[in-house]
Formats: C-alpha cells, structure tokens, sequence
C-alpha cells in the first residue's frame, strides 16, 4: 500500500513547476460565442442587462475557474450558479446570482464590485446552518492584493461588512466548533507585512479576527496551501512556499486553543530550517493517515569531499507533534527526479544506505556504507533500479529485471550482491519501486 500512497502524492508534487492547467487569468476576459441549452439562458439573461455588449471573467486561481460556477449553496440538491461577467465599460465586475426551477433560469441578485478581475470563488458553512457563505475574491489595478468580499446566500445577496486584503486564502474549521473558518494568507510586499489572521464569525453577518501570526517575509511565492489534520486532534493549514533563492519551505499554522491564538510553531519554535530544500516535492498525506505529511528533504550519506552531484536525495516524510513542535518521520524515501520514480526505505535500511545515481547510465544503485575512522566507507551493493529506452532492454539487459514499462521507457531492477539481514527480494523491489511523473 505504501507504494500506491507515494504515488499519489509524488504524482501530483515531484514535478510541479508552477504550471497552471489553466492557462485563463482575471484580464483574460473573452467574448463569448451563442450559447445553446441552459448556457443559452444564462446568456441571454446578462445581454438583458448589458443590451448584449459584456465579455466573461474567469477566476485567477482556486478549484473553480469556470465564468459561470454551479454549486448547491443551500443544500436543498438543486444547484444555484453564479456568472462573472463585465459590461462595455470594463470598470466594474458583476457576479449575477441566478436559480434554475421548472428548466428555468431567474435572476436572485446581482452585486458589482469596482475593480478589474476575479482571483477566486469558494463557499464555507461560516455559521453552522447548512446555507454556503459565499467567498469572492476580486482583484484591481491599485492594490497587488487581492480584496476577500463574503456574501450570505437568501432571498437576495447580503454582503458582510468588510474587505479583507490578501495574497491566498483557505477555508476549514480551525477550532472545532462546527464553524468553517477563514485563514487569509499575506506575502511581503512593500509595506504589507508577511502574515496569517483568521476570521471567524461572531453574528449577524459579522466576522471577527480570532488571531494573526507572522510568516517568513521571504517566501515569494505559494506553491501549496493544504488544509486538514496535523495532528490526530488538531486541523490547521500547511503552507509549501517558494523563497528568494527558489527553495521551497514548509510552515504551518494551526489554532492554539488553550492560549486561544494563532500559532506558525516551525516558523517561530523550532524545525523551520529543516524544511528548506531544492527539490520540488510539496505536503501531502503521504501514508492515508489523515494527517499531512512534511517533505524534509537532504542528500544520502556521502564522504566529505565527495562531488554530490551524483549523490541521490532523500525524503523524510514528517508530521509535526503540536506539542512539542518537534518533526517526527513517517516514511522515508529515495527519489530519482531524472527518471520519474521513486524507492520506500524500509526500516531495517534506516540510517545504514545511501545511493548514486549514475545520469549516463540513468541508474540508481544503493549500497551499505559505515564509518570507518570517520570516514564514510561504501561497501556492498543493495539494489540498482535502471531505466531503459524501448528495444534496449533486451540488448543491454544484462540481467536486469523489469519493473514495468511506460510510453518509451523501460524500468529495470538488479539485486546486489549484499547477501546479510539488508538484503531484498524481487518482490519487495516491486512494492518499493513507484512512478511519480506517469
């Protein structure tokens, strides 16, 4: 099972380089074609109101990019949608709140915002009665932020008292009172400082700030923000950032209930330079715990002066204990970026291997090594995993085993000649070996 769990985690983490799938942004708004079917209602239902001169807007970033989002606000399983849309002018954006009854589309409400785009849409439950608050973040050409506007879905749409600026933000109960929580997250930036601060609701449509907590001013970029367990009774948010000199870090925020504020324990305490790394590999559940594992990444054991280049990288994967801050290791790890895949460590291997990964050969080969008169001795070979080219293999084998082939590429293992308690079996390469980039 643990090679299905590395899977899925490195499948979507390993290779990320900051990509969207989606290539539409707030300022690429687009005429849209005639419609057909409901769409065709939706369209004709914004022409009646902009006299058939507007342009769509698509959401920045989050899980709904779509101009027209359909999601069941008020949990009676019909579904509401909303349209992003701006008239001729272009000055404002309008978010048209529609229902569909009897095959028919009517227009709720409408509310205009004045600026230029749309960075997000989210829902949460803020005050526990089953109804979606409406989260719609705006953007404009005078801020580098973007602005948080909530909404409460009815008979119309009432808009809560506040404009929170921000650079991201996540919802989820941060304090176990059946109430979704809102963390907005804040990049340095000029004169905005680098921060955390949750609101809460407090009543009648009103949200209160329950804490703030400092984040590290030199993150330049969010890469993942994950929200769920970090504990077995603890939720709060991980946050995967990108620094100055391109090296991801890993913080994580959580609500301290006894002090009743808001905590960034590796950050402020202790363990925030342990998750400092090159490699492009981001927080997730890595074991189906339920709770979110750390990447602390490091090279494998080798001589003082050695070239790393060839030295292979390893993964702890750790989750953090919140009461006592420290990183504890889940499952450890041995990645071949180059090649797309990945080794489990298994216990009786911990701290007693380490790996090269030779980029001619496009192999990987792990060996036993001990300290002799501290320096760092490789002896006998474990394992070595190879890559082929389709139609290679057969020609250049030379005894190598395959794992499985994908596209052009073949996978390959052989044993080594290490014949003690270290020693692995053909069937324990196969539930080591995974891809992460297929």
């Amino acid at each position: 099972m643990k090679k299905i769990f590395v899977a899925m985690l490195l499948l979507l983490t390993l290779v990320l380089s900051g990509c969207s799938l989606f290539s539409l942004e707030g300022s690429d708004i687009m005429c849209p074609p005639k419609a057909t079917g409901t769409n065709a209602q939706i369209q004709e239902l914004i022409e009646d109101r902009t006299s058939s001169d507007y342009t769509l807007i698509y959401p920045n970033n989050g899980s709904m990019r779509s101009a027209i989002i359909t999601y069941d606000i008020d949990s009676d399983k019909e579904d509401e949608t909303i349209a992003f849309y701006t008239d001729k002018k272009g000055e404002d954006v309008h978010a048209l709140f529609l229902s569909y009854d009897d095959e028919e589309y009517s227009v709720i409400d409408e509310v205009v915002f004045d600026g230029t785009g749309v960075d997000r849409i989210d829902f949460a439950d803020l005050n526990n009665d089953d109804i979606q608050e409406i989260l719609i973040g705006y953007t404009s050409n005078t801020s580098s932020q973007s602005h948080l506007h909530v909404y409460s879905f009815g008979k119309k749409i009432d808009a809560y008292n506040l404009s929170y600026p921000y650079s991201s933000f996540v919802t989820g109960d941060f304090n176990n009172d059946s109430k979704d929580d809102i963390l907005l997250i804040s990049l340095y930036s000029g004169d905005v400082s680098a921060s955390a601060k949750l609101l809460s609701y407090k009543s009648k449509q009103k949200l209160v700030e329950k804490g703030s907590t400092e984040l590290d001013s030199d993150i330049t970029q969010l890469a993942n923000l994950a929200y769920g367990k970090i504990s077995v009774d603890t939720y709060g948010v991980v946050i995967d950032g990108i620094s100055s000199t391109g090296d991801y870090t890993t913080q994580v925020v959580m609500y301290d209930k006894k002090n009743s504020i808001l905590i960034n324990p590796l950050y402020s305490y202790t363990g925030y330079a342990k998750t400092r790394r090159s490699t492009q590999v981001l927080s997730t559940d890595i074991n189906s715990d339920e709770i979110i594992d750390i990447p602390i990444c490091s090279l494998m054991g080798h001589a003082e002066n050695e070239d790393t280049e060839t030295v292979s990288r390893q993964i702890d994967w750790s989750t953090l204990d919140t009461e006592t801050f420290s990183i504890n290791t889940t499952l450890s790890t041995i990645v071949c970026s180059a090649d797309g895949y990945a080794i489990t460590i298994p216990e009786k291997w911990a701290n007693v291997v380490t790996a090269r990964y030779d980029k001619d050969k496009r192999e990987t080969t792990v060996y036993i090594y001990e300290y002799v008169k501290d320096k760092l001795k490789i002896t006998d070979t474990l394992l070595s995993i190879r890559a082929f080219e389709s139609g290679e293999l057969n020609l250049n084998s030379s005894g190598y085993i395959e794992i499985v082939a994908t596209g052009t590429t073949s996978y390959t293992y052989k044993l080594g000649e290490a014949d003690n308690y270290l020693a692995i079996t053909g069937d324990e390469v196969l539930s080591m070996f995974t891809l992460v980039n297929q």
